[in-house]
């Protein structure tokens, strides 16, 4: 009777564990999929999206992939379509509404996260279209009164690489523009803001290397202004010249003072040439002065200040550089080299140079 009693419970347990399981695994697919109940329009983009406008329940696509609608929003005369698939990995912002995600199975088809279609209820523009490689596309909120529609590409990686797609409905839908990357995890719209002179502008960051090309993180990245012009972008160079770095007194004292060491550690002669150069260019934080010769200048510069530039170079190069020890390094390899060094690197691949 007992080993009967034992196993009727047994039987009983197996049964309880099985069901949980299976109800646990339906309510996956659900998991972080509720989206909260907002409503989100830009009006002079004629961008309207609405929370009623989703269906979460499942879809299903030839008995074996499933989709979720996580929402829809009307642009113009079109329509976009946000969906996230069985097997997703969630990787929207911080919420899910307005947000495709591709799945992360092998093997499924129709696993496309956005689909816009026209009145007609034609597919005239897919994530494929947008970003073939994005594994997450989403609204990006903007100030409401900015024209254009923003979608995030989430490209991922450590640092979740993201690009920003600019889109307009008039007179008909297509992408005027492309900023990139930014940072994935960013959701503030400060990418996009108006100046006093009601101009739209977007920064677009650029990357500004050594001279030599040395590692990338030697290199510098700057924000540069752009500005819509009839649907497209351009460098909007009366906006950056009005808002350019002024110098306080004490930031010039501080910076002559770095130059001033730069110069003594040279006139030493206690390092080599090569020494030196790495000295100036790389951006060590085990060494004080290290790095501070390149980002000085080329903060200068950047700020419209290459008078100041040059002034920091004569500072901080003594003419006892060209008598240091080791093989010459042929882009440094004197005094006045380095110098037409420099200036053929300000004309090749500094961006604001054409502004000032």
């Amino acid at each position: 009777m007992k080993k009967l009693l034992f196993l009727f419970l047994f039987i009983g347990l197996i049964a309880y564990i099985v069901s949980s399981y299976l109800e646990l695994s339906q309510n996956k697919k659900l998991v972080g999929i509720k989206a909260v109940e907002e409503s989100y329009q830009q009006e002079l983009a004629g961008l309207y999206c609405e929370s009623d406008n989703r269906d979460l329940s499942i879809i299903t696509f030839e008995d074996k992939n499933e989709r979720i609608s996580t929402g829809k929003c009307q642009f113009g005369d079109y329509q976009i379509e946000f969906y996230q698939h069985v097997g997703l990995v969630h990787r929207c912002y911080d919420q899910n509404y307005f947000c495709g995600i591709r799945s992360d199975r092998k093997g499924i088809t129709d696993d496309l996260p956005v689909i816009v279609k026209n009145m007609n209820g034609d597919v005239v523009t897919t994530s494929i279209d947008i970003a073939e490689k994005a594994g997450v596309i989403e609204l990006f909120r903007v100030p409401t009164s900015f024209p254009y529609m923003v979608l995030r590409t989430n490209l991922g990686g450590a640092r979740s690489i993201a690009n920003l797609h600019i889109f307009t409905a008039k007179p008909s839908f297509k992408q005027v523009a492309l900023i990139g990357p930014v940072s994935g995890w960013r959701d503030d719209g400060k990418y996009i803001y108006s100046n006093d002179h009601g101009e739209w502008l977007v920064d677009k960051f650029v990357t500004v290397p050594t001279p030599h090309l040395s590692a990338l993180s030697d290199w510098r990245h700057y924000p540069v202004s752009y500005k819509f012009i009839d649907d497209r972008l351009v460098r909007a160079d009366e906006h950056i010249k009005v808002n350019l770095k002024v110098y306080s007194e004490t930031e010039l004292d501080d910076i002559d003072e770095v130059a001033l060491q730069i110069r003594a550690l040279i006139d030493a002669q206690t390092y080599g040439k090569w020494d030196i150069v790495n000295l100036l260019f790389k951006g060590r934080s085990d060494l004080p002065l290290s790095g501070k010769f390149f980002s000085r200048f080329t903060d200068f510069v950047y700020e419209g200040q290459e008078d100041l530039a040059w002034q920091f170079f004569e500072q901080a190069i003594p003419d006892s550089y060209d008598v240091l020890p080791d093989a010459p390094v042929p882009l440094y390899a004197t005094k006045s080299i380095m110098r037409e060094t420099m200036k053929n690197w300000i004309e090749e691949y500094f961006p604001l140079g054409m502004a000032h």
